[in-house]
């Protein structure tokens, strides 16, 4: 046992170590870009190859790359698509400057994206922060719904108040949703409703908040997330079980999604709805990440039987 404890003590401080240098020299951070093709049942062939972009949690004055990588990023990515996830400012005096930041990601692409806890907390001007989105031609959606036509095929865009510090409604936000859509994907802050995967209904939701933990010992769950559901939901791709309910299966892990680089994760929405939680792009409290890098997930919109002569390494 002896032996045991002064291990993890070792360890302990060489995590307090690394931690402590990249504070006092932090190198230059580079957005992951997570590549995710999501197989989709009776999907119209206008929407095969569709690209869209998630980011979350920016937190403008504690963002962990600069703005010239993270709009790099996002031209790397190429999406026909850009959501945002929420949590835009990380102190009031970032408010403005946090709506500058949108509007320059909105700018040049059609973007949609929903209010995080910060929004509320710090009292952002949502007038303002609408029409930051509205820049290229989309939205902020608070509890509401919008449908993009891609040559005849529909696309529906939820966007769900942050459960915590807002109001989630998903009444009023399915209330605008139709049953003809094709594709249907919702995006919410916090993954706290992660109970309710099956009433909205969507073919995967996108959240952030947990920033995956900012700090992943090797191999473990990450000890602090800000969150009060199971740590294990921290970051990854999960899916309802229905025979588990309310349980999410682990369809990807956060060391998974690591170990696969550049390599894709195939994933179908015909077994279920889908739940994707980034590590988003910022931080918190601690001004730091450890084997925790800042995301972009990009989502690859394929049908649900892969071509003939496919490959099994691409599945």
């Amino acid at each position: 046992m002896i032996y045991l404890a002064i291990a993890v003590a070792i360890l302990v401080a060489a995590l307090l170590v690394i931690a402590a240098l990249r504070l006092l020299a932090p190198p230059r951070h580079r957005v992951w870009t997570t590549r995710l093709r999501l197989r989709i049942p009776d999907l119209p062939e206008p929407l095969h190859g569709l690209r869209i972009a998630f980011l979350s949690d920016l937190h403008e004055g504690m963002l962990y790359v600069t703005h010239e990588e993270l709009l790099a990023a996002v031209e790397r990515a190429a999406p026909d698509l850009l959501l945002l996830g929420g949590d835009y400012a990380a102190t009031r005096r970032h408010r403005q400057p946090a709506i500058n930041l949108v509007r320059r990601l909105a700018a040049s692409r059609l973007t949609f994206g929903v209010p995080g806890n910060t929004e509320h907390y710090f009292h952002l001007d949502f007038d303002h922060l609408a029409d930051a989105f509205a820049a290229g031609g989309g939205a902020l959606l608070v509890n509401q719904t919008r449908r993009i036509n891609v040559g005849g095929a529909a696309i529906e865009i939820i966007g769900l108040d942050d459960p915590g510090k807002g109001h989630t409604d998903i009444d009023a936000a399915l209330a605008e949703s139709s049953e003809r859509a094709d594709v249907r994907i919702a995006i919410v802050h916090s993954p706290a409703i992660w109970q309710e995967l099956d009433r909205i209904g969507a073919h995967i939701l996108l959240c952030g908040h947990t920033h995956g933990g900012q700090i992943r010992p090797p191999g473990l769950e990450a000890p602090m997330t800000h969150m009060s559901y199971p740590a294990r939901l921290a970051a990854g791709l999960f899916r309802h079980s229905p025979e588990q309910r309310p349980v999410l299966q682990r369809v990807a892990g956060h060391w998974r999604i690591l170990s696969r680089r550049d390599r894709p994760i195939t994933a179908s929405a015909a077994a279920g709805p889908l739940i994707y939680i980034s590590r988003g792009v910022g931080v918190g409290i601690l001004p730091f990440r450890f084997l925790c890098p800042p995301e972009l997930v990009l989502i690859e919109l394929l049908p649900l039987e892969p071509p003939r002569g496919a490959r099994p390494a691409d599945e």
